[in-house]
């Protein structure tokens, strides 16, 4: 039973370590999150200039998880604030795809 959840909790706990350092703006631990094959075509500078700004969001919550042998495809719900609609969450779901590769799982950016 502890081998047929291990992809669901590795996956969910590697996807909050990559929301965690992209929310405190540690463009170095989430580039080092991303998968062998996005690291070999795309350096941290490119990855840094596509995804380091740091976003505003809340949340992150998984809604769906769905594995199979060495592909996951998470859903995660966030909150964001538009400067138009101040008060006003904006919701927000973020698909990511981690892939299993050299024995651990690696988030494609997409």
């Amino acid at each position: 039973m502890g081998d047929a959840q291990a992809p669901e909790a590795a996956v969910t706990q590697r996807s909050a370590d990559y929301w965690k350092a992209r929310l405190s703006g540690d463009v170095d631990k989430a580039y080092a999150l991303t998968s062998p094959g996005y690291r070999a075509i795309n350096d941290r500078e490119k990855y840094r200039l596509s995804y380091g700004a740091v976003p505003v969001l809340q949340g992150g919550e998984v809604v769906t998880l769905e594995c199979q042998p060495d592909r996951c495809d998470v859903r995660k719900n966030f909150v964001t604030y538009v400067p138009l609609m101040k008060d006003t969450p904006v919701p927000l779901i973020i698909k990511e795809i981690w892939i299993k590769d050299e024995g651990q799982w690696w988030l494609m950016p997409q």
